[in-house]
């Protein structure tokens, strides 16, 4: 009887760590995202809040023996995992891929189903001294959600590793091994837990202690979350009266065939910016192997241009908000744009508001 007493406190308490790893990783990054203004950081902290509410549910149902409360434990999971999937495709593109959202969809519903509308008798098992075991077609379910779930989250580590420049790898590495613990390794012990019930414990172990690996890396380089998606190049400050360079900053190497391009380019946006915003906001211009965001204040003739290797959604905030700033910071009515080099501390708005963009090169 003390032995099976035991074996409910380690599980309870395996769960309990995990739960609390995820839930300071998801306060510690909504407090990163508030700082930052970064709203895709919300849905990466809002992951970790609801699965650490899973764990949570789950430690409390094991405890008490409730069914209820293992049944709810999916709840928290249907929120959570649909704000991972977005976010890892909103920090690749524009827009979330509709093929993966119906996918994952189908399986929330389905395990919506297994869980609420089938027989409870066939879902749960009471074993005084362990827990409650989830079997049969719930257990099942369960591990096609979370193979999806991890899937996703696996192949996003994995290839950010891969693409990492040198000065990223390192981070990179720890990113791949913080999010193998968590999700393949975590799911397959799980897996075997459904055979061996010392396995669940351990599968929880590894899901925390992934977690906090992953929280810890992404936090002191936030940087590493975006090598994959884009490639940053140069941030440009202009008059649009004028279409004289204010201020620049580079990320990657420029070859001298570009820099030939943007001083053609700086003649010519001007005119165009005060002509085309008469019909409309221009917003975006497209080249062979770049993209121009723009982000431009009609009150103001100033505008802040973005050349990058692709569009995303933290761009585009980021270069609002640096736009913004960087009016606030230096523009007063009737000064003289001919005085460039007052603009040049503005690196620090680069710095404060683009710390999520990777460096390609050694900056001189």
């Amino acid at each position: 009887m003390i032995m099976v007493a035991i074996q409910n406190l380690i599980l309870v308490l395996s769960i309990l760590s995990a739960g609390t790893f995820l839930g300071v990783g998801g306060i510690i990054t909504c407090i990163y995202a508030i700082k930052r203004k970064n709203r895709l950081i919300y849905l990466f902290s809002a992951m970790w809040v609801f699965m650490a509410l899973s764990l949570f549910i789950a430690a409390a149902g094991h405890f008490f023996y409730s069914t209820f409360l293992m049944a709810l434990v999916i709840i928290p999971q249907l929120i959570g995992v649909p704000c991972i999937i977005i976010f890892i495709e909103l920090s690749r593109k524009e827009r979330v891929s509709p093929l993966k959202i119906s996918v994952l969809l189908i399986i929330e519903l389905m395990l919506l189903f297994v869980t609420f509308l089938l027989p409870e008798s066939e879902n749960f098992e009471k074993d005084i001294g362990y827990g409650i075991r989830n079997t049969g077609i719930l257990r099942i379910a369960q591990l096609i959600f979370l193979l999806y779930f991890v899937g996703q989250y696996f192949l996003w580590s994995f290839q950010t590793w891969r693409k990492a420049p040198p000065e990223y790898k390192r981070p990179a590495i720890w990113l791949l091994i913080g999010s193998t613990m968590y999700s393949i390794i975590a799911v397959l012990l799980y897996a075997i837990g459904t055979f061996n019930d010392l396995f669940n414990p351990l599968a929880f172990f590894a899901n925390g202690i992934g977690a906090f690996i992953t929280i810890v890396v992404i936090l002191k380089t936030p940087k590493i979350i975006y090598i994959l998606p884009f490639t940053a190049y140069r941030i440009m400050v202009i008059d649009t009266n004028e279409g004289i360079a204010l201020f620049r900053y580079d990320w990657a190497e420029i070859g001298k065939v570009e820099e030939n391009i943007f001083s053609s380019l700086l003649q010519a946006v001007g005119s165009i910016l005060n002509e085309l915003l008469k019909k409309g906001e221009v917003r975006e211009i497209k080249m062979d192997r770049a993209i121009l965001l723009m982000e431009n204040d009609k009150r103001y003739p100033i505008a802040s241009i973005l050349v990058t290797s692709k569009s995303t959604k933290s761009l585009r905030y980021a270069l609002r908000n640096f736009n913004e700033e960087f009016i606030s910071t230096y523009y007063t009515d009737g000064m003289d744009l001919h005085e460039v080099s007052k603009f040049q501390t503005a690196t620090i708005l680069v710095d404060k508001i683009f710390d999520f963009v990777p460096e390609r090169k050694k900056q001189t």
